[in-house]
């Protein structure tokens, strides 16, 4: 229970900085034009830097990778529960095609870098947490645009290579230049490190403005149509999470053990909606998934460290 209380004043800056977007975004302040621009900019600048500075702050080489590796191997278990409960779950109850592989790659699919990273630095930065920043994006990029990708598409015929997804990512990309910098102890000038570290540190404010942004602009029409996106919300953000931290937590120590937790239960990515329309999914399906999950959100990971605390 004392570290629910430690996290509780954190998880409420969290939820002003996301009101703050949602505000801006309703009083037209922030446009849904501007949207893909700001995605952009943080996904390819904000994000990366951040993973450059942290890779520089806590000098990890590709050799010192090998510590990382129960994490890894717990991560992406976590991934595959995800994947098979929303597998067994479309097959209880019946889905329908239209909506079955939608529902499978929104389970596996979370919105980790604009709420899991911005949450890892306000919860566990204090504690170092923020070390699994890197590690933790390079397996969430490979699941995520391989099985997650493969679930999406599922027997619709269609094919693509996911490691060009993988390895076009910029997250990816920055992880690489970080290691080889770090490892071959290559000297970066004082200038260009604390300008990246600068940028990198308003990752987590963004983030979470942006999320904030991104429930203001979303479209309500679609929700109470599909009813199976609750059982989707209830799988994803509060049973998963809490059987993966029931599991961990008798092996790994507590930070490894929520951060898990953390990750399997962050709500479906928002980039679902643009693979659905790129994909002829059912993209009505796909949005109502992603906005339902981002919601309840704002209420499962609170009652998530409730329950952890009891």
């Amino acid at each position: 229970m004392e570290y629910f209380w430690i996290v509780l004043p954190k998880m409420g800056g969290f939820l002003l900085l996301v009101l703050i977007g949602f505000t801006a975004a309703r009083l037209g302040v922030v446009k849904k034009e501007a949207m893909p621009s700001i995605s952009g900019f943080l996904i390819k600048v904000v994000l990366p830097a951040l993973v450059i500075s942290l890779i520089w702050e806590n000098h990890t080489t590709v050799f010192s990778l090998i510590h990382y590796g129960r994490i890894v191997l717990w991560q992406i278990g976590a991934y595959l529960l995800l994947a098979c409960t929303g597998i067994l779950v479309s097959r209880i109850f019946k889905l329908p095609e239209s909506i079955k592989n939608v529902y499978r790659g929104c389970m596996v699919g979370g919105n980790f870098g604009f709420l899991v990273i911005p949450l890892i630095m306000a919860l566990f930065g204090e504690a170092g947490g923020d070390k699994y920043i890197p590690i933790c994006s390079v397996v969430d990029t490979t699941v995520v645009w391989t099985l997650g990708l493969s679930l999406f598409l599922g027997r619709t015929g269609k094919k693509e290579n996911p490691w060009k997804r993988v390895a076009g990512n910029p997250i990816f990309i920055s992880i690489l230049i970080g290691l080889v910098l770090t490892t071959f102890s290559i000297p970066v000038p004082s200038l260009i490190t604390d300008v990246v570290t600068s940028v990198g540190d308003t990752s987590y404010s963004w983030g979470l403005i942006y999320l904030g942004c991104s429930i203001g602009l979303m479209e309500f029409g679609g929700i109470l149509k599909y009813k199976s996106v609750l059982l989707l919300a209830a799988s994803k953000l509060l049973v998963v999470p809490v059987i993966v931290y029931a599991i961990a937590s008798r092996f790994l120590p507590q930070t490894e053990s929520l951060l898990l937790m953390l990750i399997t239960g962050a709500p479906s990515m928002t980039s679902s909606s643009m693979l659905a329309s790129q994909y002829h999914l059912n993209e009505e399906y796909t949005s109502a998934a992603v906005v339902v999950t981002t919601l309840l959100c704002m209420v499962t990971l609170p009652l998530l460290f409730l329950i952890t605390a009891l």
